[in-house]
């Protein structure tokens, strides 16, 4: 036999007992100019010789990896970490960590990338959803791993996308949005329960229930995006959490096991940023009955600016962004979101109003809108939303709604006449006493009782 061609790599040769081996070069070492041979394994000749085919197929598409590939969780970590924390923000860096941590200490996190199959990814998607995973987030899950996936074929790192041979999570999800139980007359309840209370927790609950900001949005809201005199609020300013890091170099020996506890924590605290969209970034005309309390809120901050004196002042968030907030504690930094969270629910039981999560307020404040007819375009300015498709959320919402108003219409135009009334009613009496020509008026229930008797 002669000499094999170039780009044919070597014959397949035993190396062991059920193991077979073959050689191909992949490319050229751009430094040193050797050539750069991968190996391929089969566990007889033909197999080892039908991998190497694969292999020189690839080869000859583009789509070979060159050197080392590393294993799916490496990857992501130095994707997410080094490629693309500089241009996401804190919220989605923390919501792409949640749905990558779905990944840790399984198979498919230890497969290296060159050895990832549609199969696999198939198989972890199916076995997320009979965890009871939503689709929704698989499918979040899904666009993450794209996103890493297409950075590791643009870097050398993987021959092709094996997602572009999986299909995308869908069908209904076990999360589907359903009509809150908070009525609009739990609403009216916590509005006259609202009234009694001090301006900023007044104000703070009324805000909620009228075009239904965002907690975020409510808690960053500061003075200098509320005209008072034309009953203007601005929201283009949010607050949100950021969790602490943990500081140490070595984690395992870290005398604090949570990232807040740990000594050299870093990166945590509330922050100010803006809305998720521009759609978010809006300005809302305050109801009267809303713009007086926020008068009165104000007139007390400056009060309290004079009384405090240093002990109170704007926060300034670990970004250097300083705000005169409206709705903040004595000394002028703002209010936890779970702290808020927990007057809400005490508000709910002062009021008697069945326990419901504080973003329900603002499904309600979307239904009671849409019900009195308003644009649905307006509907959304107002919301804050970017998609038509939240509108179309709350249609069967208010369908429900119309056949109830429709049932409430039936059976009061067809509701049966009622019978004559007795123009000279005449009171019940005892039978024997009306006998003997005594009209004393006797009780119905205790007549009856005696005629039983």
């Amino acid at each position: 036999m002669g000499r094999r061609a170039n780009g044919e790599g070597s014959k397949p040769y035993q190396v062991s007992k059920g193991r077979w081996r073959a050689d191909v070069t992949v490319g050229t070492d751009p430094i040193s100019g050797k050539r750069i041979r991968k190996p391929v394994y089969g566990r007889s000749q033909a197999l080892c010789a039908a991998a190497r085919r694969d292999l020189i197929r690839q080869v000859e598409d583009g789509t070979v990896t060159i050197g080392s590939a590393p294993t799916l969780q490496e990857w992501l970590d130095h994707w997410l970490y080094t490629i693309k924390q500089g241009s996401l923000k804190d919220s989605t860096l923390e919501g792409y960590e949640a749905k990558i941590a779905w990944l840790n200490d399984t198979r498919l996190a230890r497969t290296k990338l060159d050895k990832l199959k549609p199969e696999h990814i198939e198989t972890f998607y199916a076995r997320k959803r009979a965890e009871g995973k939503a689709v929704a987030s698989v499918l979040q899950l899904h666009r993450i791993l794209n996103g890493a996936f297409k950075a590791a074929v643009k870097r050398g790192k993987l021959g092709s996308n094996p997602l572009l041979k999986v299909d995308a999570p869908s069908g209904r999800s076990d999360e589907a949005f359903e009509p809150p139980t908070f009525t609009p007359e739990d609403a009216r309840k916590i509005i006259a329960h609202a009234e009694t209370l001090p301006s900023a927790e007044a104000t703070r609950w009324m805000m909620a229930l009228t075009y239904g900001p965002r907690q975020g949005e409510i808690l960053g809201l500061g003075w200098d995006t509320v005209d008072l005199g034309n009953g203007q609020i601005d929201l283009r300013r949010t607050l949100y959490p950021k969790k602490w890091r943990h500081g140490c170099d070595d984690i395992t020996h870290c005398p604090a096991k949570r990232p807040h506890l740990c000594p050299s924590r870093y990166g945590g605290g509330l922050f100010f940023g803006t809305p998720k969209s521009l759609a978010g970034r809006r300005s809302l005309p305050a109801p009267k009955q809303v713009l007086k309390h926020l008068k009165k809120l104000h007139a007390e901050h400056l009060a309290l600016n004079k009384a405090e004196g240093k002990r109170r002042k704007p926060y300034t968030d670990p970004n250097g962004i300083t705000v005169d907030l409206v709705f903040c504690q004595l000394n002028g930094r703002p209010h936890r979101p779970e702290s808020d969270w927990k007057r809400w629910k005490a508000l709910l039981e002062e009021c008697g109003v069945d326990h419901v999560r504080l973003h329900d307020a603002r499904h309600v404040s979307a239904t009671m809108m849409l019900m009195l007819g308003i644009d649905a375009r307006v509907v959304m300015d107002l919301m804050g939303w970017s998609q038509r498709t939240m509108v179309d959320r709350y249609q069967h919402v208010l369908d429900d709604m119309k056949r109830d108003v429709a049932a409430q219409v039936g059976d009061a135009l067809w509701a049966g006449p009622k019978p004559p009334e007795d123009p000279d009613p005449q009171p019940v009496k005892d039978i024997e006493e009306e006998a003997a020509g005594d009209a004393i008026v006797v009780d119905f229930d205790e007549w009856k009782q005696r005629r039983v008797g």
